[in-house]
């Protein structure tokens, strides 16, 4: 019995020190070291989620009342893997949360809010301008003139604040936010204010050319490297380098595009075998009818390929479109006021002054302006231009922000001459073999027309919520002649030119288009998905009083009368031509959504569904309408995105759709042939890098452009000729390009294309033929160099060049014309300090001749000089 009572006593306590430690160690588990190692996943989640997970890996029980909308919030984790404690920290900066724990429970509280404000100062004691202030994982603002800076209705709790300046070290303070006080964190920079200013003007450790980030080319606030399109910026840094006067200056640097204009002088460009003569502002609708002065822009979006998905068809080529942005204001008194003299008669003055209007910068305005009057190098030829931009933003509150901007362009000028070589009394083969002397026009300067531009801009923002974002958008857009000649040359042999005019009085050009997006930033499961879903709606007139007047026909190797303007409105009121007025609408809806499957893949899907309503030409002397019909398209998109390493390489492929609305045709027999949509897909693949630190930005690609349903004419067995829709055209090719920031101060741009393009099926005088006016080859670069340290800081040259290889004015079975090959080689000398720059630039050192694709001489040797005041 004894050894009973012993072996059951034993028995006892060993039952008892067992269930001591188990309950020990379920007491230990239970209640939560805040140091312990926890992981969340996905890193970007809802609220909600992040507490459920907390409660399974941490065995958190979170109590809370009254915060659903709190819940449904999206928050990031960076780290993701991390203790309890920097989890919880991260979730309660991100979230506007209070958490207070008793034990494993943790009560969830809303958060009272405070403020913080500051000064940041230069080691020399002056305002810091232009420097970043960020409270980590909250929000970000830049200070003003004064260096100071504010930042309302921050939730109470502790964070980390920081000061940064591009190019140098970044500065951290900590700051206590306690509920209805306002904190002071000021801070003092390392560098004077001198340094500072060199660091702006001088680029020293940044690649300034670089920065391809942008809102509207996918319509989403993605990265270059997320997004499976080709595209290429140029900012106004470049512009102001290069001492850019015209916009097209500046188009010549877009890889493997050739520059040339259309119509009264718009700037358009060539690029993968086809030509984009509109111009897009704020990736809104234009209707220019003059030059685009780039005092106005801030940046130039070049996006390749067929485009209709997002952008539909009446405003891009196949080959892709120009969006040019407008500058707009920012939150310090500032401007630039600069004058430049050049070579046939040039002088230009031009102005930028941006001011905010009230004490919290809430209301800011700019104003950008020019005057620009130059001669053409030819012995006739004017251009005298005036622009006027005034650009407005209001934040009302921290989700809504309204923004007005507008331009106004006057040009008084003369046109270029349309050029007709013909096919078989002329036996010249080139450019070159025009009898015609370089600088003789043939035109008169009596007959220079007035154009108008203008347009205007109205965005409305709005944030929904952290997740949500609408974005609602007005353009309106006029261009006019009052009167507009054109003159219209032919060959008629080797030594006469038919001379005649085509007369536009008056003729009124508009554009409305208004459009509405939603944008979102969300998860599905652990996918994220950025999304677009929008719609527009375009209206588009013109209303025209236009005919073509045969003038005479001169000998070239006699002397040449000129054409004044009387004559000219004399022979063409004898036309008596009646005025006509045209319209067309379009309905548009679309959606856009980047899927991250992983961090490193991404998938991208898009689709537009687009109505277009042609009302047809009115003939306003018989009061009859044609043409009018209305066709139905859609616009498939898909991308791939791969980046082996985040952010820095990535892989890419697309397939995109372009397409364009073709009228019906009546043929000979007096039928109506009703067409189909003209449809171009393209397949391509590339690289994208941008390593280093950003200083260096690199893309290569190949794609495959494949057009079907054009038209063309065929000769029946009735000897008649008809319309028909079975044309195809291939046009394929490489793009590259290289912005890199290899040394301090030293800044690269550079550009190629190679185009192959062919009709497949065509007529058969140009089947197997290639297009016209498209060049295989076009190079570009500018080598950028700027002292950035020492006495001579800011001193710098820049030389670069463009080539374009020969391609076709004409191109048949029969006969063949050349638009020959051409290199131009430019140089410039710049001294570019805090309160002023000077700039000397020589184009076209070698004085090379040449004629754009328009078949428009181009300017020889010339040379310019500025001086800009800045303050």
């Amino acid at each position: 019995m004894n050894l009973f009572y012993l072996n059951g006593v034993r028995a006892f306590f060993m039952t008892a020190i067992m269930g001591t430690c188990l309950l020990s160690s379920y007491l230990l588990r239970a209640q939560t070291n805040p140091n312990e190692q926890v992981s969340i996943s996905p890193a970007t989640l809802k609220l909600r989620e992040a507490f459920e997970q907390l409660g399974q890996h941490a065995g958190l029980n979170f109590i809370y009342s009254n915060i659903e909308t709190e819940l449904s919030k999206t928050i990031t984790l960076n780290p993701s893997n991390a203790s309890v404690k920097q989890i919880l920290q991260q979730l309660a900066a991100k979230s506007g949360l209070s958490f207070s724990a008793t034990g494993n429970d943790i009560a969830v509280k809303k958060r009272e809010k405070g403020a913080v404000s500051g000064t940041v100062t230069t080691s020399d004691g002056e305002p810091a301008r232009l420097v970043t202030v960020t409270i980590k994982d909250l929000r970000s603002t830049q200070v003003d003139q004064s260096g100071y800076y504010v930042f309302k209705n921050v939730p109470a709790g502790n964070y980390t604040m920081t000061a940064t300046f591009v190019g140098m070290e970044t500065q951290s303070k900590p700051v206590s936010v306690s509920t209805n006080e306002l904190q002071t964190v000021d801070f003092v920079l390392s560098q004077s204010t001198q340094e500072l200013k060199e660091v702006v003007v001088n680029g020293a450790r940044v690649n300034k050319y670089g920065r391809k980030e942008s809102e509207y080319i996918a319509r989403l606030p993605i990265k270059n490297l997320e997004n499976p399109q080709v595209y290429s910026v140029v900012r106004k840094e470049l512009i102001t380098a290069q001492l850019v006067t015209t916009l097209d200056e500046a188009y010549r640097n877009i890889p493997g595009a050739v520059v040339s204009r259309s119509g009264a002088g718009m700037p358009a460009i060539t690029a993968r075998g086809f030509t984009a003569t509109d111009n897009i502002r704020n990736g809104m609708a234009t209707f220019l009818k003059t030059n685009i002065d780039p005092i106005v822009v801030e940046r130039v979006e070049s996006i390749k390929g067929p485009s209709s998905t997002l952008f539909g068809s009446t405003m891009v080529s196949f080959g892709g479109l120009v969006n040019y942005v407008i500058k707009r204001p920012y939150d310090t008194f500032g401007g630039e006021i600069s004058y430049t003299q050049g070579s046939f008669d040039l002088s230009r003055l031009t102005a930028d002054v941006n001011l905010p209007l009230n004490a919290d910068k809430s209301l800011l305005f700019r104003v950008t302006g020019a005057v620009h009057k130059e001669n053409s190098f030819q012995d006739q030829g004017f251009q005298h231009l005036s622009v006027i931009s005034p650009s407005l933003t209001y934040q009302v509150n921290e989700k809504l922000k309204f923004t007005l901007d507008a331009d106004v362009h006057k040009v008084k000028g003369t046109s270029s001459v349309l050029l007709t070589i013909p096919t078989s009394t002329f036996n010249g083969k080139s450019f070159k073999d025009l009898p015609l002397d370089y600088k003789q026009s043939l035109i008169d300067n009596s007959l220079a027309g007035n154009q108008v531009s203008n347009n205007l801009f109205v965005q409305a923002e709005y944030q929904i919520s952290e997740n949500w974002k609408s974005q609602t958008n007005y353009a309106y857009s006029l261009g006019t002649y009052d009167q507009f000649n054109q003159f219209d040359y032919a060959y008629t042999t080797e030594s006469t030119i038919a001379r005649k005019v085509r007369v536009w009085m008056p003729d009124k050009w508009g554009r409305k288009q208004i459009q509405q997006n939603f944008t979102g930033d969300f998860k599905t499961a652990s996918i994220r998905h950025r999304l677009l879903i929008g719609g527009d709606y375009m209206t588009q007139y013109r209303q025209m009083n236009y005919g073509l007047v045969s003038m005479d026909v001169v000998d070239l190797n006699k002397p040449i009368q000129g054409i004044s303007l009387p004559q000219v409105n004399s022979a063409f009121a004898a036309l008596n031509v009646p005025a006509t007025n045209s319209g067309q609408d379009t309905y548009s809806a679309y959606v856009s959504d980047l899927v991250n499957l992983t961090e490193r893949f991404m998938v991208m899907l898009s689709l537009r569904a687009d109505r277009f309503i042609n009302k047809g030409s009115k003939n306003l002397g018989t009061n009859t309408v044609k043409g009018d019909y209305k066709q139905t398209a859609y616009s498939p998109k898909l991308g791939l995105i791969f980046q082996p390493i985040k952010d820095q390489l990535s892989l890419f492929a697309n397939y995109l759709n372009g397409f364009k609305n073709l009228p019906n045709a009546i043929q000979p027999d007096g039928t109506t042939t009703v067409f189909k949509v003209q449809q171009a897909n393209q397949w391509e693949g590339g690289v994208k890098l941008d390593m280093f630190d950003h200083r260096l930005n690199t893309t290569l690609s190949y794609y495959n452009i494949e057009v079907k349903n054009s038209t063309r004419f065929e000769i029946r067995e009735d000897g008649l000729n008809y319309q028909v829709q079975d044309g195809t055209q291939v046009s394929k090719g490489v793009d590259f390009e290289l912005i890199a920031n290899p040394l301090n101060g030293l800044n690269i741009v550079a550009g190629y294309g190679y185009n192959d393009n062919k009709f497949t099926k065509a007529a058969p005088q140009v089947e197997g033929k290639r297009a016209l006016l498209t060049p295989a080859h076009v190079g570009n670069i500018w080598v950028n160099y700027t002292l950035t340290e020492g006495v001579l800081s800011g001193l710098g040259m820049g030389l670069g060049g463009n080539y374009v290889s020969d391609s076709f004015f004409a191109n048949t079975a029969y006969y063949t014309f050349i638009l020959p090959s051409y290199t131009f080689v430019d140089a410039a000398l710049f001294y570019d300090r805090p309160k002023y720059r000077l700039n000397v630039k020589a184009n076209n050192i070698g004085n090379v001749k040449s004629w754009a694709i328009d078949g428009r001489p181009q300017k020889p040797a010339n040379f310019l000089a500025s001086v800009a005041f800045k303050f």
